[in-house]
């Protein structure tokens, strides 16, 4: 069984050391055996147990309660969790002066390691027998946060004397996690009232209009929170403390003696930098020349300035003064502090605030062109440099001004495939992206109903011809007449239907590319005559069209030439021509835009219609700060337009 818990530190007290038949040992094990002497001195543990003002005091007594409460046992140490993260500390030892013993620090590292009740033997880890020595400890958990630990040597145990004692240890450790509990809570009831306290400072401060109400509301909520008999709030202009506001005081002399007084120790604490508290303590090795003669006027009373730090620097201080009898404590010193900190940038805040317009942008002017001409800053100065040396530049080069535009292509021509007449789809094996010659079929409709109807009309012919051969054989000439004329009604009627069975199958026009159309999922379905089935663009003439903001609509002219990128093909430029602008605004993506045509003089096997990308249209040579400026001005043009003339 190793001696070291990994990750754990234990105190020096509680190393290894062996001990077994040491004199102290024996004296222990006879002053554990006097049952007249436990009688005696339980009741007064019990006394000492509920009177313990710290826990370290109701450490030693229960564990002395609970080594009397275990049969057998010969020694006890109760450490606790120290100051450091994974340290722990002797608390208590049984009995009181034992000191440290290795076999118990062994098991109270078994139990820190695996966080659960141990028994083991003579540091060897194995059972105790009935002469041996059994070592048994427990941890000490706290809302799953390892506390401590506490461990027992019992002497002689059974099998029976070591769980019982492992239970005695686990009912028994409900005593210092109620503690624990109990400290824990004290500590965080007394950081919420600090808070609450520091809060209702920064309410009080917000709940009011303007600087000097704030101020006087939160000066005047200190004195009575801390009773003090005067708290006074200054604030740094220049190198001087003036004092703005004083506790229970709504109006008071800029020359007065006392604020004088309080000024000078302002300018103390903030000349030092740090708190000042007079009269000083030991520890306090500060100037106090200025408290002391506030304190010297006001009959020897005790003053403390503290100084109020926002960001990086000290605006101002509060000074509190309490008579000589009643002196700041020290946790009265740390609210002060805490409030200080808190409410200081808030009244700051306000007090900024409530300066003129003019006298806000004046100091922030000056602070910026100190920090531009002064010492330090060299970035500050390298971007004003590059700022100045940008100017001059867009002032004086030139570039070419292009108006950029969304883009997408079309085919120079579309030729329309449309249904000959009313009917049903049959086939249609082209959709649109498909490629095609001139002459291949795009789509097939039903004959059924043609054939038929060409079936009756050859039927209805015959029959004619039938009486016509009989009207002729009789000599009956108008008949004849009649006859004939059926017998050509007939043979149109056969004509048209054959001339419909010939267009039965929709062929493409030109070759080229199925710009629109997919009917492979409409087969059965009927169209109607004139219907657009299938749109063909040839794949060797394009156009661009492109969606001009009205803004630059006014620039751009026919046979101006620019650059189209498509998404497709976006490491190859595209040049086209402008061919024609209609002047007809069309509202897109929430702006007016122009349709502008232009002639794509290059077209690339890849291309195809419907693609979308950016073109550009070179407009000239322009001034650099006109071509990233011209939108704003136009801008201010149109708004001091509109509300000034």
């Amino acid at each position: 069984m190793t001696g070291h818990t990994q990750g754990r530190q234990l105190p020096d007290d509680c190393a290894p050391a062996g001990v077994s038949g040491s004199p102290d040992s024996n004296k222990v094990e006879q002053d554990v055996g006097d049952g007249a002497a436990v009688a005696a001195l339980e009741p007064a543990l019990w006394r000492r147990l509920g009177e313990a003002d710290n826990l370290r005091d109701m450490a030693r007594a229960w564990l002395a309660l609970q080594c009397q409460i275990i049969e057998g046992a010969e020694r006890g140490v109760l450490l606790l969790a120290g100051a450091t993260p994974n340290s722990f500390d002797a608390a208590a030892f049984w009995p009181e002066g034992s000191g440290r013993y290795a076999p118990l620090t062994e098991a109270a590292e078994l139990a820190l390691r695996e966080r659960r009740g141990v028994a083991n033997g003579d540091g060897a880890g194995r059972s105790a027998d009935l002469h041996g020595h059994a070592h048994v400890a427990w941890p000490i958990l706290l809302g799953g946060e390892l506390k401590g630990v506490v461990a027992a040597s019992l002497r002689g145990a059974r099998g029976e004397d070591v769980k019982s004692a492992l239970r005695n240890l686990q009912w028994g450790a409900a005593w210092i996690r109620e503690r624990l509990r109990q400290d824990r809570g004290a500590e965080q009831d007394h950081l919420l009232d600090r808070s609450r306290a520091a809060l209702d400072l920064v309410a009080d401060a917000l709940g009011r209009e303007g600087f000097d109400a704030s101020a006087m509301a939160v000066v005047t909520g200190l004195a009575v929170r801390c009773q003090c008999s005067r708290v006074s709030l200054g604030v740094r202009r220049g190198n001087a403390v003036a004092v703005k506001v004083i506790s229970h005081t709504a109006q008071f002399g800029r020359r007065m003696a006392l604020v004088s007084g309080l000024a000078a120790a302002m300018d103390e604490a903030l000349d030092q930098r740090c708190l000042i508290l007079y009269p000083a303590p030991e520890e306090q090795f500060v100037a106090t020349s200025a408290h002391a003669e506030l304190s010297r006027a006001q009959q020897d009373g005790q003053v403390l300035t503290a100084p109020i730090l926002v960001a990086d620097s000290f605006v101002g201080a509060l000074t509190f003064e309490r008579p000589p009898d009643a002196p700041f404590e020290q946790e009265t010193i740390e609210l002060l502090e805490l409030a200080t900190s808190i409410v200081g940038p808030v009244l700051e805040e306000k007090r900024r605030n409530d300066r003129w317009l003019v006298v806000k942008a004046a100091e922030s002017l000056r602070r910026q062109v100190e920090r531009l001409i002064g010492p330090g800053h060299f970035v500050r100065k390298l971007v004003a440099g590059a700022i100045v040396a940008a100017a001059l530049f867009l002032s004086f080069a030139h570039g070419l001004y292009k108006v950029d535009a969304d883009a997408q292509i079309e085919g120079l021509v579309r030729r329309a495939v449309v249904a000959p007449y009313d009917g049903f789809i049959k086939d249609a094996p082209a959709r649109a992206g498909d490629a095609t010659k001139e002459g291949d079929v795009l789509a097939t409709l039903e004959d059924r109903d043609l054939s038929l109807e060409r079936l009756k009309w050859v039927t209805e012919r015959q029959e004619h011809l039938y009486e016509y051969d009989k009207a002729l054989a009789a000599r009956q000439p108008a008949a004849i007449n009649v006859i004939r004329s059926q017998i050509d009604q007939a043979s149109a009627q056969i004509k048209l239907v054959d001339e419909q069975l010939d267009r039965i199958k929709l062929r493409s026009p030109i070759s080229g590319l199925v710009a629109s159309g997919d009917l492979s999922q409409l087969i059965g379905t009927a169209v109607q005559r004139g219907q657009i089935l299938f749109e063909i663009a040839p794949l060797d003439a394009y156009r661009v069209i492109l969606d001009v903001d009205e803004r630059d609509v006014r620039l751009v002219e026919a046979g101006q030439t620019g650059e189209l990128v498509v998404s497709a093909l976006p490491n190859r430029n595209l040049p086209f021509v402008v061919d024609k602008i209609t002047p007809i605004a069309e509202a897109r993506s929430g702006r007016n835009v122009f349709r502008v045509e232009g002639r794509l003089t290059d077209n690339p096997s890849l291309l195809r219609p419907g693609m979308e990308g950016v073109g550009k249209i070179e407009i000239g040579r322009r001034n650099l700060a006109w071509i990233w400026l011209h939108p704003l001005i136009d801008w201010m043009r149109i708004w001091s337009w509109r509300w000034v003339r």
